[in-house]
């Protein structure tokens, strides 16, 4: 009786341990496919990155490493900020000639900025080409200055640049929000 005990115990729990889960073996599954990626050919390597890399629908229309329309609008602002006029200028599809007829000329000709923050939504398409070429961040602005605080709404319209390496603003529309 004892040496069937002794028996019946392990089997007890080999039989209670259960089999990988579902996820397991798919967990496993890219790292096998990337052991045989990699004595696949350069190009076939490459295209079998791209193709697994997610390269967001909105975004393709520029290189997967380039800068989001988001970012791009943040670094603009950061230059607007600083009086950085080469940068201002550089974000431009067609950078205006006078700062007071710029689409946001409402930023641009704020005097004594001490602060100022950009919240944006996500893009929409606003051409029919896919990938979209043309697409509009909607945009929240507050900037801090000696006279107060002031707070817009509206949106930046965005193309890829020349190069395909990111964005570039096309247009944009900025209007004062009451508190």
């Amino acid at each position: 009786m004892r040496s069937t005990l002794i028996w019946l115990v392990p089997l007890a729990l080999l039989g209670c341990s259960s089999p990988a889960p579902p996820g397991e073996s798919s967990r496993t599954a890219p790292a096998e496919a990337a052991a045989s990626d990699a004595s696949a050919p350069p190009a076939r390597a490459d295209a079998a990155a791209l193709a697994t890399r997610a390269i967001a629908p909105l975004y393709a229309a520029v290189a997967p490493a380039g800068e989001t329309p988001p970012r791009m609008l943040n670094r603009y602002v950061m230059d607007i900020l600083n009086r950085n006029q080469a940068g201002i200028d550089a974000a431009w599809a067609v950078a205006p000639p006078d700062a007071r007829r710029a689409d946001d000329a409402v930023l641009r000709v704020l005097s004594d900025v001490r602060n100022l923050r950009l919240d944006s939504d996500p893009p929409l398409p606003r051409d029919l080409a896919q990938p979209p070429r043309l697409l509009e961040v909607p945009v929240r602005v507050r900037a801090v200055t000696a006279q107060g605080q002031f707070r817009y709404h509206g949106w930046y319209r965005v193309q890829p640049r020349a190069d395909g390496q990111g964005w570039q603003i096309h247009s944009a529309q900025l209007q004062p929000t009451l508190d």
